[in-house]
Order: structure tokens, then sequence, then C-alpha cells
């Protein structure tokens, strides 16, 4: 049972490395002045809904 143990967790490695992998590699949705400016709108809809 050890031995299967320490194959184990090289097999586990190479799983998690390459889930991160591509985690990391993906591309992105949107740049930052975009995601700022989703905000503003969003803001906007809500306050127009309150008031």
């Amino acid at each position: 049972m050890t031995p299967l143990t320490w194959l184990l967790i090289p097999l586990a490695t190479i799983f998690m490395a390459s889930i991160w992998g591509v985690v990391a590699g993906r591309p992105r949705r949107a740049d930052d002045v975009t995601g700022v400016e989703r905000y503003d709108r969003f803001r906007a809809a809500l306050s127009r809904m309150t008031s």
C-alpha cells in the first residue's frame, strides 16, 4: 500500500498542475476600463430603480 501512496503523490501533483495551467492560461474576458464602465452603468441602473 505504501508504494501506491508514493506513486499517487506525483500523479496528483501533475493533475493539479495541469488544471492550474489551464485556468491560468485561459483568455481574460475584459480589461480594467471595461470593468469600470460596466460598474458605472450598474450603479446608474440601481440608482434609477431606487429613485
